[in-house]
């Protein structure tokens, strides 16, 4: 799961994406990004993400950890 949202990740910021890595901070997006980013998961992984979810996603794990929960 990790490759597949560091490769999503990777098109939207320079910085290097890890397991710990803040979206906002680390990898400075913008919340335009993220909206893309949503977008982009839902496609992907053929989910819905409900806007509520979406400030629960701080770091690369809770986006991991939260796409698994929804793909099971």
């Amino acid at each position: 799961m990790f490759e597949s949202v560091k490769d999503i990740l990777e098109h939207y910021t320079e910085y290097e994406v890890r397991e710990d890595s803040s979206l906002m901070g680390d990898l400075r997006l913008s919340s335009f990004d993220l909206a893309a980013i949503v977008a982009e998961f839902e496609d992907r992984f053929s989910i819905t993400v409900d806007d509520r979810d979406i400030v629960n996603l701080v770091t690369v794990q809770d986006v991991i950890d939260y796409l698994e929960k929804k793909t099971r």
